[in-house]
């Protein structure tokens, strides 16, 4: 066993330590925000000049930080700016799970993305899983020196960014220890996390979140989830499962029932009613309904109309709630609901008080790189430490 292997605590291996909390708190704030100097850090994280000055010389004679050319100020001593060493640094690998491909990536610290590879996965019991992760995760150490810590997101309930409760995506019904079970595999630190929550954190520290200090996140596809972020906090609730339900309402059904965006949202809901209405074939899928949409088809149009008004009843049913700066929409049948542009924000901003319609709407792509990035973010927190 390795030295790395031979330290474990509290059941998991122990991750490469920063050091005290003013160290990270250091490293953690130029990490998100970029270069600054000493008094600038002192100022923003309420830490004695002293305190700073030791946190930084102990960065830099450890090599995680590096000092830029000093700036010239019309008065005073000339500022040094310092920031991080990326291109030296350690790095991370994040895994996005999905009900048929594994998604890794490797970052640097701040989430850069260097490698990437996609996988199939053959069915999604848990041991099928578990093998599927490891084999890309090993290859991709191998080429990766300075790999610190690996993190996997799924659609699922997880507990302590370690155990898998139940997975509807993957049917899973029993408790899955993952990261106990990969660490076994990989002598690497694991975190595990909701692939939702995880995107958000990776939106928020190193996405196109970064610009807001609330907004929320709304994704439809085999799954429909809405993550948010309140006053640069990311919003998990009592049981964690703030916005992973699907059970938002957003209207009646045509039986005067009361309709959720899970039922008006998800693709296997979405493909019934194609079917339902003739639009699709038993057989056909969600690329064949793509084709009817860019042909110019008047119902699966008004299919597609219909989902971007459950989306856009859903975002501004959040946005009355919550009153976030901006609304980022993603997942991988987006484009449906794009197809029915200008429709989505029409409502939206229709349905929403006249101070709020300013929001900003800002979309994700199509495919998992968001994902797999949110999954590294997680084991870059577990390295530098979240938020205070």
């Amino acid at each position: 066993m390795t030295e790395r292997g031979a330290d474990r605590e509290a059941g998991s291996l122990a991750v490469d330590d920063l050091g005290s909390d003013s160290v990270r708190a250091v490293y953690r704030d130029l990490l998100r925000f970029g270069p600054r100097s000493r008094s600038e850090l002192t100022s923003r994280l309420g830490l004695s000049a002293p305190t700073v000055t030791r946190a930084t010389r102990e960065l830099l004679d450890a090599h995680r930080l590096r000092s830029l050319e000093s700036v010239v100020r019309p008065k005073g001593r000339p500022h040094q700016p310092l920031d991080i060493e990326e291109n030296l640094g350690p790095r991370f690998i994040g895994v996005k799970v999905t009900a048929d491909e594994i998604h890794a990536m490797v970052t640097t610290v701040r989430g850069n993305a260097l490698e990437t590879l996609v996988l199939p996965l053959a069915d999604t019991s848990p041991e099928t899983v578990l093998t599927s992760i490891a084999t890309p995760v090993a290859a991709l150490a191998e080429a990766h020196p300075r790999l610190t810590v690996v993190g996997v997101s799924l659609g699922g309930r997880v507990a302590d960014r370690r155990t898998v409760l139940s997975s509807t995506l993957l049917d899973w019904s029993e408790p899955v220890e993952l990261a106990a079970a990969l660490e076994a595999r990989l002598d690497l630190p694991v975190v595990v996390e909701n692939d939702l929550l995880a995107m958000v954190h990776g939106l928020h520290w190193f996405g196109i979140g970064r610009a807001y200090r609330s907004f929320a996140v709304l994704t439809i596809g085999a799954g429909v989830a809405i993550g948010t972020v309140l006053d640069g906090r990311v919003v998990e609730g009592h049981t964690r499962l703030a916005g992973l339900t699907e059970r938002l309402p957003v209207g009646l059904d045509r039986d005067g029932a009361l309709l959720t965006v899970g039922r008006a949202a998800r693709t296997d809901q979405v493909l019934a009613r194609a079917r339902e209405a003739g639009i699709l074939t038993a057989e056909q899928g969600v690329d064949d309904l793509r084709r009817r949409v860019a042909d110019g088809d008047r119902d699966a149009l008004d299919l597609v109309r219909g989902l971007a008004r459950a989306l856009a009843s859903t975002a501004a049913t959040i946005t009355a709630l919550v009153d976030p700066e901006a609304i980022v929409l993603g997942g991988e049948t987006l484009d449906l609901v794009r197809a029915a542009d200008p429709l989505f924000e029409d409502v939206l901003r229709t349905d929403l008080a006249p101070a709020q319609r300013d929001i900003v709407v800002r979309d994700l792509s199509g495919d998992f790189d968001e994902w797999a990035r949110g999954a590294a973010v997680i084991a870059i927190q577990e390295f530098v430490g979240p938020d205070a």
